[in-house]
């Protein structure tokens, strides 16, 4: 039987993952519903996309944790989203580096270990 090390791992970060989007989710949530917003509608979209974004990963570790197929695919497409838009926090005047670091590492690491013979053998059809 294959070492479950590499599964247990991505689906640490992945969860990981969830946390942090839930707590962006709330900490903008917090700034709409206490009118800190300059724009309410920009605010009020932002935190509509982060719920999405939220339940969206949710949904994708439990199938993931459930080792249903969607879920792995699922993502493997957010860590390449994530990576995508973390370019964006690195380049320009007001670039974060460790910012654009920390998300590089950690959607790397997460594919690599969804992309690893030991994960994708849990996901093969029989």
């Amino acid at each position: 039987m294959p070492s479950n090390k590499p599964f247990q791992f991505a689906l640490a970060l992945a969860s990981i993952e969830v946390v942090t989007a839930a707590a962006v989710t709330l900490y903008f949530s917090y700034g709409l519903v206490t009118n800190q917003a300059r724009d309410f509608l920009v605010l009020l979209s932002i935190v509509v996309l982060m719920a999405g974004t939220t339940a969206f990963l949710a949904a994708a570790t439990k199938a993931f944790y459930d080792r249903k197929r969607w879920g792995r695919s699922a993502l493997i497409f957010w860590q390449f989203l994530q990576i995508t838009l973390g370019w964006g926090s690195v380049e320009g005047q007001s670039g974060i580096l460790w910012l654009g670091i920390t998300i590089f590492a950690v959607s790397g690491v997460t594919a690599l270990l969804l992309f690893s013979k030991p994960v994708a053998r849990l996901f093969e059809e029989e």
